[in-house]
């Protein structure tokens, strides 16, 4: 993984172990190491920052949250996740050191979870122009006639909704499409009070896209909207 040279100010620097937290982001194919350190009243202010991390002499670079968790709970605690970009190596029990550098936003509570991932995938963005990483897009296909999904060659299973969802997005990359006019168009039904179908949908798909490569969504919510193919 190649940065830079571009001098660098560290905000603050923690070490810690790598604990059990829920398994939420891994479900969702952002998967992070919860951080427990020993004295939490030296936390730098929250938010979400641009992140070095260093493990068992190996460096690596992520984006690091620290704060609350409004968007999937009410819990008042402060909880330290650090999302290792490129990275699927279960570290549990681990110790880990954290450099902070530069903080990309405040924590926000998000209508909901699809608006939440989106985010995150624009703060893995931001980490990676921020160290100089280029990840080059992988090639996803699809097969009208076989129903196949292949991403840089590997398969992914889809059921026959989730083929049509992605389907309908893929053959239309420079449409933007409504909740209802994918309903409709994939269900052949009215799509009164339904939509939710259409975003369970899309939750599994990225779910199962970001089981091959997590650093790449190639579903982009507009917000209040719908959903769009993203080309890169």
């Amino acid at each position: 993984m190649g940065t830079t040279d571009k001098i660098r100010t560290i905000y603050t620097t923690m070490t810690g172990s790598v604990i059990y937290g829920r398994g939420i982001g891994k479900h969702v194919g952002t998967p992070t190491a919860d951080l427990r350190v020993k004295d939490q009243t030296k936390l730098p202010e929250i938010g979400v920052y641009t992140s070095k991390i260093i493990l068992c002499d190996y460096i690596f670079y992520g984006v690091t949250h620290i704060g609350m968790r409004p968007t999937l709970d009410t819990d008042k605690r402060i909880s330290i996740e650090t999302h290792i970009l490129n990275f699927d190596k279960e570290i549990y029990g681990c110790t880990i050191t954290i450099e902070l550098y530069q903080k990309i936003r405040n924590i926000i509570k998000f209508e909901n979870l699809s608006l939440l991932l989106e985010q995150i995938k624009d703060d893995c963005q931001t980490a990676q122009k921020y160290w100089g990483i280029n990840n080059p897009p992988a090639q996803l296909l699809m097969n009208k006639g076989t129903h196949r999904v292949t991403l840089d060659g590997q398969d992914i299973y889809l059921t026959v909704k989730e083929f049509d969802v992605l389907y309908l997005l893929y053959s239309n990359p420079s449409v933007s499409f409504t909740k209802e006019q994918i309903y409709r168009a994939v269900w052949n039904e009215l799509p009164v009070g339904r939509c939710h179908a259409v975003e369970n949908t899309v939750f599994q798909i990225r779910k199962k896209i970001k089981s091959v490569l997590h650093s790449q969504d190639y579903i982009k919510t507009i917000a209040g909207y719908g959903y769009k193919f993203n080309s890169w």
